[in-house]
């Protein structure tokens, strides 16, 4: 056996980590072990730093690839090996690059080309609440609160929960959306051999894409896309970032912080230099 798997996912999920990293630690357990065609727990020091060299010199992976790649093989030596993992590892330099973010133009034109109304209010609520798209595919009925205006995201990121804002027009959308549909458990669930199951991620960036072509937008055009947009435009409208941080569900205000980056108009607050030089 190359991996101990069952230990593995007994370890996984006791810490109660997301499937996402099951599937990312897994995966980059099962390459190493691949690599070197033997298992992992006789892998050594030298073969490990030579593997990470081999990621980035050859397969030119990114610094975030990498990284998770070494989070997970750190995770399995620790945890499940119990051995001391000692190697140092030369990650790339971070890309630098300013992403482009979707405007509320585009954000109309996506909402217009969606195929049926289901999706066109998935599509909204991801874009109006900010959410990730793990958290848009597992709400449930029950965590809408139509008097208060809440949604109640379980589970997040890092497994916690929060309360995010509705505003009136999206609440207005969900309520169109039930009458229809009347959906009982999972708020955007798919029905396979009389039982219903949370809509598959992959549903909705297929579907945002095919969006995104027939509205003619050259942007990327992700569920995280949906996310930045909705941070952007929120502090343009004057939303306080302490509460932005909050809606995002972001444990650092560091990390919501990066839209003021990515959008210095947004704190512009200096006057014309040049305006009274003549």
């Amino acid at each position: 056996m190359l991996v101990q798997t069952q230990l593995f996912h007994d370890e996984i999920t006791l810490r109660r980590y997301s499937e996402r990293t099951r599937k990312a630690y897994l995966y980059a357990i099962t390459k190493l072990a691949e690599h070197y065609h033997q298992p992992v727990d006789t892998v050594t020091d030298t073969q490990l730093s030579d593997y990470f060299r081999y990621l980035n010199l050859e397969r030119q992976l990114s610094r975030a690839s990498i990284q998770l790649q070494l989070n997970g093989i750190h995770f399995y030596f620790e945890h499940i090996l119990k051995r001391q993992f000692r190697i140092d590892v030369c990650l790339p330099r971070p890309s630098q690059k300013l992403p482009q973010m979707l405007s509320k133009q585009d954000i109309g034109q996506l909402l217009q080309h969606c195929p049926n109304q289901k999706y066109h209010t998935m599509i909204a609520l991801c874009y109006g609440c900010g959410l990730r798209v793990s958290e848009l595919v597992n709400i449930k009925v029950s965590d809408i609160d139509g008097q208060r205006q809440l949604l109640k995201v379980c589970q997040g990121k890092g497994a916690k929960d929060r309360l995010v804002i509705i505003s009136p027009s999206l609440l207005n959308l969900l309520r169109h959306y039930w009458l229809k549909y009347h959906p009982q458990t999972w708020l955007f669930g798919v029905h396979y051999h009389g039982n219903t199951y949370p809509l598959d991620v992959s549903t909705v960036r297929k579907t945002l894409k095919k969006a995104a072509l027939a509205a003619g937008i050259t942007k990327p055009c992700s569920p995280h896309s949906l996310r930045h947009a909705y941070a952007t435009h929120q502090l343009a409208a004057g939303m306080l970032l302490n509460q932005l941080q909050h809606q995002l569900g972001h444990k650092s205000i560091k990390t919501t912080e990066r839209y003021l980056h990515w959008s210095p108009e947004l704190g512009h607050k200096g006057g014309d230099l040049l305006a009274d030089l003549g």
